[in-house]
Parts: C-alpha cells; sequence; structure tokens
C-alpha cells in the first residue's frame, strides 16, 4: 500500500505544481492591468496640470491686456486734461487717472503673481511628465517580461501535464478516480500527511486505533473529518528500512 500511497503522493506534488503555475498565469492579466492603470492615473493627472497651466496662462494673457487697453485709455484721457476749461472737470479727470493708474498698479500686480505661480507649474509640470515617460518604460518593461512568464508558465505546464500523464499510467484506475474526486472537492489537495497522529490537511486527531492502522500500512486509510486519503509521514522511511 505504502508503494501505491508513494506514486499519489508524487501524482500530487505535480498537481500542486500546476495549481500553482496556473494560479501565477492567471493573476498576470490583473497584474497587466495595475501596471496599466497606474500609468494612466498619472497620465490623467499630468494632463489635469497642464490644464491647470493653460487657464492661468490664458488668465495672464487676458489680464495683460485689460491692462494695456486701460493704459492707452488713460493716455487719451490725459490728452484730454489740456481741453479742459473748469477747474471741478479738471479735478475730475486727474482724479480718474489717478484711480485708473492705482487699479493698474494692481493689476501688474496680480500679473507677477500669476507670472510667478505659471513659472512654478512649469517646473513642476516638467518634471511630471519626466517623471511619467520614466514610469511609462518601465511599465512597458514590466508588461512584456510579465507576458513572456504568461508564455513560460504555459510551456512549463504543458510539461508537467505531461509528465503527470504519464505517473497516472502508474497508478491504479479505481484509486485514480477517488484522488481526482477529492482532488476536485477539497480544494486541490487530496492526500494528506499525518504528523504525530494528526492530519495536516485539517487539523483533526485521530483516534489512536486508526493512528495505528495508518501505519500498519496495510489498507486506505481515509481522514473521518476531511475525507482526505492519509499517508503516514514516517512511511517512507519504514518501506526504505524493509
Amino acid at each position: 500500500m505504502r508503494m501505491k500511497l508513494d506514486k499519489l503522493i508524487a501524482l500530487q506534488t505535480v498537481d500542486l505544481k500546476i495549481q500553482e503555475m496556473e494560479r501565477s498565469k492567471e493573476g498576470i492579466p490583473q497584474r497587466i492591468t495595475a501596471l496599466q492603470e497606474e500609468i494612466k492615473q498619472e497620465e490623467e493627472k499630468v494632463v489635469g496640470e497642464r490644464s491647470d497651466l493653460e487657464k492661468l496662462q490664458k488668465e495672464r494673457r487676458q489680464k495683460e491686456k485689460d491692462l494695456e487697453e486701460e493704459i492707452a485709455r488713460i493716455k487719451k484721457t490725459e490728452a484730454r486734461v489740456f481741453e479742459i476749461k473748469t477747474n471741478k472737470e479738471y479735478q475730475a479727470v486727474l482724479e480718474e487717472i489717478e484711480n485708473a493708474k492705482k487699479f493698474n498698479r494692481q493689476r501688474e500686480e496680480e500679473i507677477l503673481s500669476l507670472l510667478e505661480r505659471i513659472e512654478e507649474m512649469q517646473k513642476r509640470l516638467s518634471q511630471a511628465e519626466k517623471h511619467l515617460e520614466t514610469n511609462r518604460k518601465e511599465c512597458h518593461q514590466q508588461i512584456a517580461i510579465l507576458q513572456q512568464k504568461a508564455v513560460s508558465y504555459e510551456t512549463e505546464i504543458a510539461a508537467e501535464i505531461r509528465h503527470r500523464e504519464e505517473q497516472e499510467k502508474e497508478i491504479y484506475p479505481d484509486l485514480l478516480h477517488k484522488y481526482r474526486m477529492l482532488l476536485q472537492k477539497r480544494q486541490g489537495v487530496a492526500i494528506a500527511p499525518v504528523i504525530k497522529g494528526v492530519c495536516q490537511a485539517c487539523y483533526m486527531n485521530l483516534r489512536p486505533q486508526l493512528y495505528i492502522e495508518l501505519q500498519k500500512q496495510e489498507t486506505l486509510i481515509i481522514c473521518p473529518n476531511c475525507s482526505r486519503i492519509l499517508f503516514w509521514e514516517n512511511g517512507s522511511d519504514k518501506v526504505q528500512k524493509t
């Protein structure tokens, strides 16, 4: 019986290896999507910063245009001063010119402030664009590596499946059928070792008599709790010694 169990153990080792590679392969598309999403978010952030910069530049241009128009209007008003005939009208025009100049100084300060903000934003945008380009290249490299891994997994899985098919030929059909059923029902683990009387799959303590029967290795023992096929962890050593 131990020789039969050893063949099942070897088969399960291959099955577990295949399962692990399939899980890894199945996770690759998600990892690729996550990388692409990171780059997309960074691209959207850069686009947003460009849009903010364009708005500031547009605001600056409008203020500069308004300032130029106001300066031109002041010059026209100043030219009218010499045509004024009454003192009251003269004082009113002077006050108008002074208020306009005061308002223009405020506008100039606003333009200077905008220029400072634009310069700072241009620096940040330049850094963000460089960072994006670097990350985009790294992302493409990582995606290429992941895609290559997916191809490698397919090749390795195919090789292990052929290996499994060869091993299955050495196992009795009835025993193989039982193993396959358990593999599907028990999360890919059909056979479990027992160490110091404890099933290592469900961690239930075996009854003493059942544990003794297991160590004799004369019959197929099923775990009363998880229904997996059990084998004694020290059984291989005992078989080799006998």
